[in-house]
């Protein structure tokens, strides 16, 4: 697994609300129990651990068509250039 990944992966479980494993590529977004102040606590810590500047704006969902874990690693490493 890519170090974005695993790190990801991490930044992930620490948020997930009432998962009873770790989650993994095919957690769906939906089973993450994350609400909207997570998901602004997610991008920061993509932002500040992994150096990767993530677009947000609060009027938009920023998960949009994402239905699984594995679509928000690949989008973030679209923006990582490393897709």
């Amino acid at each position: 697994m890519a170090d974005i990944d695993a790190a990801l992966l991490e930044i992930i479980a620490e948020h997930a609300v009432g998962l009873t494993t770790p989650p993994t590529r095919e957690t769906l977004v939906g089973d993450l129990g994350i609400d909207s102040f997570a998901i602004v606590e997610i991008i920061y810590e993509v932002e500040e651990k992994l150096g990767i500047e993530v677009p947000f704006n609060a009027n938009e969902n920023p998960l949009g068509n994402m239905k699984t874990v594995g679509d928000l690693i690949d989008a973030v490493k679209k923006l990582a250039g490393k897709e």
